[in-house]
């Protein structure tokens, strides 16, 4: 399975906590998983999560995601992408 993940840091939380969260993640999933990108936010951008989703999605299998996105174009973009790229949505509580 080919993967990506996208993690958009909370409001107060440091880089090295996002990052010691998506190691742990990483160790996790790279077992069964090809990981193909880790993308990660500042708290209220989308800056990486467009970067992802301009990426050929069409090959990956999952998108991991560390919580739902709350901006609504990104939402409907998402949604819109997982129907036409054949790809699905995981969240790390899923794990």
């Amino acid at each position: 399975m080919k993967i990506a993940i996208y993690y958009q840091k909370s409001e107060k939380e440091t880089s090295e906590l996002a990052v010691s969260r998506i190691n742990k993640l990483i160790q996790l999933l790279e077992v069964h998983h090809i990981i193909k990108g880790v993308f990660i936010d500042r708290h209220n951008e989308g800056i990486e999560l467009m970067e992802l989703l301009n990426s050929p999605v069409s090959e990956l299998d999952y998108i991991y995601i560390n919580k739902p996105l709350e901006n609504d174009f990104d939402r409907e973009l998402v949604k819109q992408l997982v129907k036409t790229e054949h790809f699905e949505i995981k969240y790390f509580n899923e794990i």
